[in-house]
């Protein structure tokens, strides 16, 4: 069985679990891929940073808690936080149901857009999730139709856009 993960092109990506997107006016919404929120599998709580405070890249920022595990969210990019999502606090599950909209984590004022360079587009981190997935079995119950986007090798589909949603 296989399964499909999206990561819009939109997106810039710090690893196959955080995304960036630019709001414009130096402004970037930060949060879970839909790999990442896979893995977790059912979250139950999140820990936000205070919104005002300056972050440098790769400073520790959030953790997510699930059943299984925990996921340290880490700066993609160094700014000041400008605002926190926080609903997830009450409603962590929205991390797992809507991950690029209402699961969305905080955003960030950026310092630098030399940070930006270091992210990957969407072509980039989808070769990092193949290389990712290879020793990995990650399945889902649900039986899909086989796609343009599905990978024989590794047995997952993926995507680049939010069409579905």
């Amino acid at each position: 069985m296989k399964r499909q993960f999206k990561f819009p092109d939109k997106c810039l990506y710090y690893s196959t679990y955080v995304w960036v997107e630019d709001l414009k006016r130096g402004i970037y919404r930060v949060g879970i891929t839909d790999f990442g929120q896979y893995v977790l599998d059912d979250i139950i709580s999140i820990t936000l940073p205070e919104t005002g405070i300056l972050v440098e890249k790769d400073e520790e920022i959030a953790t997510i808690d699930s059943i299984e595990d925990t996921l340290v969210i880490n700066a993609p990019i160094s700014g000041i936080i400008t605002e926190i999502n926080d609903i997830l606090i009450q409603s962590p599950e929205l991390l797992n149901e809507s991950p690029y909209r209402e699961g969305w984590i905080l955003e960030i004022e950026i310092e630098s857009e030399d940070d930006l360079d270091q992210l990957m587009d969407s072509n980039e981190v989808l070769d990092a999730f193949h290389e990712e997935i290879e020793d990995e079995d990650f399945e889902d119950d649900e039986e899909e139709e086989e796609s343009d986007n599905f990978d024989e090798e590794s047995g997952y589909e993926y995507s680049d856009n939010l069409s579905d949603f």
